[in-house]
Parts: structure tokens; sequence; C-alpha cells
């Protein structure tokens, strides 16, 4: 039962990435609405066996209360103490919330429930990664699947780059033509999902190398004729991370680029650290002298010429992100403490626009200040607390950890969290669903490995494994 929940939560995500991110209503509630069924079908057969056995930090839960209190009704003149800055913008407020005598701490609630139940799917499929998987089977469907929807899009993006398609599945984008998008309205998501996925296939060349190079391991595998097929899965496997980083490069998004970059660096020296051998060192230079050589073959005047121009009046994306950036930090700095809301940024940031006050700014392209300003310092914390503390224990575990296939699988996720991280400083990659839901797998997959797993060992007698 729990391979096949484990492939249909796989084929969730999978869907929402080819329903152009799931950022129409009706994809990401069709998404939301499988993840319920699946923690329910998950929970029955649980019951079937006689227990339930849920395996869930409790901080998903204090963010979900804390979003749960933002749509309490509350009396006027508690709200009017426990949040003052709303009397600011109070008659702005007016036409969209009736005046009474109760209101609640969001401005809108109607955004903050549809905010509200993708949390709840977030954290749904969080707790699915955390109970579908095991290291010590040494495999993971959704892994797997994971990596070969980052290949996929990467190709497709890359097809689209050279051929000057700018349609999706027949369905032309409107937004973006010459570059790779994949199957994303906007190629920077496109590129937040190759953050996500290509260090899962730096991960199992990871893996690979460190079969290959144990003497034991190799005089077996010498003996039964797998060495060569060792070597070809490290060869794959980097082959699979050339094609991903790719589609980065050519999506032309600076922000993707870079943080692809910074997550590269850091699984090297993270490596390097491990394994301490040179020969790795010779792996991950071939890997980075291959992806630049294919890139140079392909061409990248557009995409250094996007970099080496930053500063000049064409690029008004750099422009349009500093005043949206400042705008926001004047919203924030109305409604620090318990924010005006989530999902409610298009609407609260109205009266603080001072910039772009012609167009209509529904994302702050920084997550972490539209979460700021949407729940406040309180669901700041709450939300970005715990994920920067579980990308540390990751990377102690990893550090740590003699078991090679559970130090890959981290080494996957920590990758795949420090890129999306580092991309949420330019742009709003947890906005977008199915992107959200990879990340709440990934960092799922990553509490099981590096807190949940170790927990349950420490109880047991210590059992070996590769």
């Amino acid at each position: 039962m729990a391979r096949k929940l484990e492939i249909v939560l796989a084929l969730i995500l999978v869907g929402t990435s080819f329903a152009f991110g799931g950022v129409q209503p009706i994809a990401y509630s069709l998404a939301e609405i499988s993840v319920f069924a699946v923690v329910v079908l998950f929970l029955w057969s649980q019951t079937r066996q006689g227990r339930i056995s849920v395996s869930l930090p409790i901080w998903p839960l204090l963010f979900v209360l804390f979003v749960a209190f933002q749509l309490l009704p509350l009396p006027q003149f508690l709200l009017a103490a426990v949040s003052p800055a709303r009397q600011v913008t109070q008659a702005w407020l007016a036409p969209i919330q009736d005046a009474g005598s109760w209101g609640a701490l969001s401005i809108s609630p109607a955004a903050t429930i549809l905010g509200f139940f993708k949390v709840l799917a977030y954290i749904g499929i969080f707790f699915l990664a955390t109970q579908l998987f095991d290291s010590g089977k040494r495999r993971s469907t959704m892994l797997a699947v994971l990596i070969i929807l980052g290949c996929f899009e990467a190709a497709y993006g890359i097809l689209q780059y050279l051929l000057g398609w700018n349609t999706i599945f027949g369905i032309t984008n409107p937004y973006d033509s010459w570059v790779a998008f994949g199957t994303y309205i906007n190629r920077n998501h496109f590129a937040g999902l190759m953050d996500l996925t290509f260090p899962l296939a730096f991960a199992f060349a990871f893996y690979s190398y460190q079969l290959w190079s144990d003497p034991q391991r190799r005089i077996a595998s010498t003996r039964s004729g797998g060495e060569s097929s060792l070597e070809f899965r490290i060869v794959f496997y980097l082959f699979l991370v050339v094609i991903m980083v790719m589609g980065v490069v050519f999506s032309n998004s600076r922000g993707g680029i870079i943080s692809v970059s910074f997550a590269l660096i850091a699984l090297s020296v993270l490596t390097l650290l491990k394994v301490r051998r040179r020969s790795w060192g010779v792996v991950i230079a071939g890997l980075v002298t291959m992806a630049v050589a294919f890139c140079l073959w392909i061409g990248m005047g557009t995409i250094l010429h996007r970099f080496v121009n930053m500063s000049q009046a064409e690029y008004e994306g750099t422009l349009r992100r500093s005043m949206m950036w400042s705008d926001t930090v004047q919203l924030f700095r109305h409604n620090p403490i318990l924010g005006t809301g989530l999902g409610t940024y298009e609407d609260a940031l109205r009266p603080f626009q001072t910039h772009l006050v012609n167009l209509t700014v529904d994302h702050a392209h920084n997550d972490y200040l539209e979460f700021a300003s949407e729940t406040g310092l309180i669901g700041f914390v709450l939300l970005f607390v715990p994920i920067f503390y579980l990308l540390v224990r990751m990377i102690i575990s990893f550090l740590r950890d003699h078991r090679r296939y559970r130090s890959a699988i981290l080494l996957g996720c920590i990758g795949s969290t420090l890129a999306l991280l580092t991309h949420s400083l330019t742009d709003f990659n947890l906005q977008v669903p199915a992107n959200a839901m990879i990340f709440a797998a990934i960092l799922g997959v990553g509490y099981k490995a590096a807190c949940a797993e170790p927990r349950q060992e420490a109880q047991k007698p210590e059992a070996s494994g590769f």
C-alpha cells in the first residue's frame, strides 16, 4: 500500500508541474483534493493494521494554527489593540470588509482561506514524505520520479530555446519566448524546479561514486562484472545534472543561475569534506567542464548580456524588483507582528504602492518579504526558522552519517533546500503550488533522514547497511 501511495504522490507532483506549475485555480484545487485523499488513504491503511503512527514535528502545525488565528473573528476593540496598524488602512479596507463590531486580522479572509488550504496541502505532502520514505530500502520512487521530471522539463526547455518555441503542449505562452521555460508560464519558476531536482541527480552520482570507491565493494563488483555498471551510473547521473543546469542557463533566469551555482559549489564542498578523495575532485571538475562546454557550444550570448548589463535602464526587471521591495518594506513596517493575512499581499500593498502605481503587483518577488508582510514576524519565524534549522540538521547528519544511501539522500535534500532558499531572495517560487509541493516533499524526506530515522535507531540496536 505504501508503494502505491508513493507513486500516487509522485504523480500529483508531476501533474501539478505539467499544469503550468499549478498556478490556475482548477490545477491547485485538484492537487489539494488529491493530496488530502492520499493522506486519508494512508491513515485508513494504518487503521487496518491496528495502529496509527504519525511522525510529524510540531512546527508546521504551529504555522497552520497561526494562519487560522488570522481568520478568527475578533471584536473591533481587540483588533485595534493587537493590530493598531489596521487603523492606517481602515478607510481603504472598508470596500473589502464589511464594517461591523467583529472582524478578522486578515484584511481579506477569502484570500487567507485559499492560502490556508494550500498550506494544509503542503503539510500533507510533508507528512506523506516523512511516512513513505525509508532509507533502509535504499530506493525512493518519488525521488526517482522527481529526477525524471527535472530532466524532462530541462530537455523540453532546451528545445524551446533552440527552436524558438513559445508553446507548452501546443498552448502559446504569451510571456516568454526564445528562452527555456518547460511547462511553466514563468521561466523563473521553471528555473526553481531545476533548483529542486538537479541536486537529487548529483546526490545519486555521489552515491554511485561511494560504492565504486569502496575497495571491498569494487572487488565484489569486479568479480560479478558490475564495476563498469557503477562507472556508467556515475557518468549517467552527472549527465542528468548537466542537462538540468543547461536548462537553468537557457531560461535566462539570473536568480536561477546564481542559486544553482551556489548550490553546486556547496554540494561540491560538502562531498569533498566527506570523502576527501582526489578522484571525486576530478569528477566534479569534469562535471563543471562538461556543463560549460555544452553551454558554450549552444551559445550563451544572451545570458551573458543579461548579467553584464544588469545596471542599464533596459533591464527594467531589476529596477522593478527594487521598487517592489521598497514598498513591501513599508507594508511590513505597518504590520510588523501579525501581518495582513496569508495570501493578501496584492490587496495589502495597494495603499503603500508608491512605485509602479499603474500596475497590479501580485507578488513581492522575494518570498521572505512577502511572507513577512502577510504573516508578520510571528508567522515568518514559525515558517522559516524551522526550515533553516532543518537545513543545519541535514548538513550535520550528512557529514556524520556512515550510511551511504541515506547520506546521499540528505545531500540531495540539502542542495535542493539551499538552491530554492537562495532563489527565494529574488523570486516567489514558494507561491507557485508545484514548486512549493515539491519543496515540501523534499523537506519531508530530509526530516525523515536527518531527524526521525536517527531518533528511531537510537532506541534500537544499530543496524549496518550501505
